[in-house]
């Protein structure tokens, strides 16, 4: 029989469920919880980062041991949202971490509310628990005074009890007025409308801190269940959707120790084994012969990109961009192209699988269980009624734990063993097998201005990706962005910052451009044009942080600056010192400064190290990162092949936030940083040595090269 969410919300501290609360039913009804279901959606909405519709009243639970749980689809990838929901659910409702339950990602036990993506976890659900906390406290005294019969005037919440005003000796618990019953309430009608008060950051410290320093918090990877063996697939030596599996030999594959089965799988071949070492070199010995694909080795990207691009989407039009560039005192005209990227998290695609009759389940670390489930559903021909996905923390994700398919694989491994299978992408799987990349990125832009250095017309072409970021940054009276896709050898992968990241490089490089041409300092130039009034004091604080006007650098340094603003809701500017070796070629950032205004700000702890992280990530982009591919194959495996930033590489790091409770809501942070940092780190390489590289990554060979040729 399959455990319910009954079963399976008993073993989280509470003696027995008390409360749910839902807008539209009697307040006096009670209710079998066993009728009690996840709402149904009649569509998928694959990828948005907010699902319409689910009410988190109905995902907050009070057992009668006082204890509250909250359940959601978001899941916990090192960001923090656990320590961010927790912060939340406790100044809310005025309640010790030990008397809060948080549950995450679980297919059974959770309402399919988003999947983790796009900065949006805090600003889309946590805050509507906040919200819906505050709610729920004015139903509890109405629950009170019809428990107690005292009047509801005269009683109210406090710290997980109703107290009355006029008696304080009469008072009732939360967990006692549970009565061993799921109750819904019936909100009064204005409730929806009262604002909550202003939330107050405490600093705490992560939640999982003790189980992160200690080892034991619990990975997929970590995951044991009885019987369980290890799976894996062979990787071909070409992209594998341009390719197929002619033939193979398993014999010696099938002779390695501790190897339970091998055979062809699907479009490649699969094995079986007791260890996870005894599946690597079982796929390395098999002898297989691949179909090359029909194209040529030799991959010329941009020429490639502009080629077979075809018009797909007008992004932007406001008047008439040609008309205002004729009529433009001065205009600029530049070309960018930015390299393919990988995410690269330190824990690499990994999930367990169990098949039974009528049953799967699959525990993984995702970005989006549900999304899992419906894959999973799919390639098991099950319905998704019979497949659970167990959400576990993930070691990072980036967008690659977004859409993947590890948990599927990993069930099909497990049906074809007869036993449960763990599959866990090595290195080279995760590059080579997921076969997803961030997009290279080329993009033309001009742009005209006035005399007294105001932007007139700005015409953008984007070819390939989605254009994310070319609006909502400064104003512009006529403005025409194009994107153009083409169809390349490589599959489109979703990764931090999404296509902010190529056009905050293009447009934020070209806007220093831009104020050279007119003869303007870059940071009155971008106050001059901002299209938010919000940027000024961001623009302020972080050129006082980098001392901007009152510092002269050394010589071969260089200070530059990049804004960015996230989806119209995080708005960011950073700085950059960098130091150019010009014997070496070397690029060293010398420090970075980051002020940013995300609403407000949950956990100060939390969000300040996930902006550091993201921009020592537009560090790796700007210098670092590159996959090495051409027209058949990937030729990157590892770290070795994919150098991200190291400890050596990582600068001074200063963030600062705008305090601001209005609108009164968090709006995220995690993506924002990193295209900032790219394009202020290329502008600061600009101003130091006076060479424009309008192709990322800048590195040693690539700036030696500009420095021979006088590029500029």
């Amino acid at each position: 029989m399959s455990p319910t969410r009954r079963d399976g919300l008993a073993g989280l501290g509470g003696a027995t469920l008390a409360y749910a609360f839902q807008v539209g039913c009697s307040r006096t009804e009670t209710i079998d919880y066993a009728n009690f279901p996840a709402p149904e959606k009649k569509e998928r909405q694959d990828g948005r980062p907010n699902y319409p519709g689910v009410d988190h009243r109905d995902w907050l639970l009070i057992s009668s041991d006082g204890t509250v749980s909250a359940f959601t689809a978001r899941t916990e990838m090192g960001q923090g949202l656990t320590t961010v929901m927790y912060n939340l659910l406790s100044q809310a409702l005025e309640l010790p971490d030990e008397r809060i339950r948080v549950v995450l990602g679980d297919t059974e036990l959770c309402p399919e509310d988003g999947p983790t993506t796009g900065s949006a976890a805090t600003h889309y659900f946590a805050w509507n628990f906040w919200r819906a906390c505050h709610e729920i406290k004015k139903d509890l005294v109405l629950l009170a005074a019809e428990a107690t019969g005292l009047p509801s005037e005269d009683l109210e919440y406090r710290a997980g009890e109703i107290v009355s005003r006029s008696d304080s000796a009469q008072r009732i618990g939360i967990g006692d007025l549970a009565n061993g019953q799921v109750r819904r309430m019936n909100l009064a009608a204005d409730d929806s409308s009262v604002r909550p008060p202003a939330y107050i950051d405490k600093g705490t410290l992560s939640v999982h801190a003790e189980a992160i320093v200690t080892g034991t918090l619990q990975f997929t990877g970590d995951l044991t269940v009885e019987g369980c063996l290890y799976g894996g697939l062979l990787i071909p030596p070409y992209h594998h959707h341009m390719t197929r599996l002619l033939d193979k030999k398993l014999n010696k594959a099938r002779k390695v120790p501790d190897i339970v089965d091998v055979r062809r799988k699907w479009w490649t071949v699969a094995a079986i084994g007791r260890t996870y070492s005894s599946v690597q070199k079982a796929l390395a010995t098999v002898e297989a012969e691949w179909e090359v694909p029909d194209r040529p080795v030799e991959l010329d990207n941009e020429r490639e990109i502009r080629s077979g691009a075809v018009l797909k989407q007008v992004m932007d039009r406001k008047g008439d961009v040609d008309a205002g560039l004729r009529r433009s005192g001065l205009v600029v005209s530049e070309s960018y192209i930015t390299q393919y990227g990988s995410q690269f998290p330190m824990q690499t695609d990994t999930a367990v699988a169990k098949v039974e009759p009528g049953r799967t389940t699959v525990w993984v670390g995702s970005q989006s269980p549900f999304l899992a489930r419906y894959n999973t559903a799919v390639a098991m021909h099950q319905p998704e009624s019979e497949v659970h996905v167990v959400g576990l923390p993930m070691g990072g994700g980036f967008g690659a734990k977004a859409g993947h398919i590890v948990a599927s694989e990993a069930a099909n491994l497990a049906e074809m063993s007869g036993t449960p299978v763990k599959y866990v992408y090595s290195r080279k799987e995760e590059v080579q097998h997921r076969n997803r990349y961030k997009e290279s990125v080329v993009i033309d832009i001009s742009s005209g201005l006035t005399p007294d250095g105001r932007l007139l017309a700005r015409k953008m072409d984007i070819f390939q990706d989605e254009g994310h970021g070319t609006e909502e940054l400064y104003n512009i009276p006529e403005v025409l962005t194009l994107r153009h896709a083409a169809k390349m050898p490589f599959k489109h992968g979703t990764m931090r910052g999404t296509s902010y990241v190529q056009t905050c490089f293009a447009v934020e490089s070209h806007t220093d451009m831009v104020a050279e041409a007119i003869g303007m300092d870059p940071l009155v130039f971008r106050k001059r044009n901002v299209l938010l009034r919000a940027f000024s004091p961001l623009i302020d604080s972080c050129a006082e942080m980098m001392r901007y006007g009152k510092y002269q650098p050394p010589d071969d340094h260089g200070v530059g600056f990049g804004i960015i603003n996230h989806g119209g809701r995080q708005l960011g500017v950073v700085g950059a010192e960098v130091s150019v070796d010009r014997a070496s070629g070397e690029i060293k950032v010398v420090r970075l400064c980051g002020a940013y205004d995300i609403g407000v700000v949950i956990n100060r702890n939390t969000a300040r190290m996930g902006i550091r992280g993201a921009m020592l990530w537009g560090l790796g982009y700007a210098l670092l990162e590159e996959v090495q591919l051409d027209g058949h194959s990937c030729h990157t495996t590892g770290f070795s092949s994919y150098r991200i930033p190291r400890f050596s590489d990582t600068p001074p790091i200063e963030v600062a936030f705008l305090d601001n409770q209005h609108p009164g809501a968090p709006r995220g942070c995690g993506e924002m940083p990193l295209p900032a940092t790219l394009a202020a780190i290329c502008n600061a390489v600009y101003n130091a040595i006076g060479v424009r590289f309008r192709a990322i990554p800048m590195t040693p060979e690539r700036v030696l090269a500009a420095l021979r040729e006088g590029l500029s």
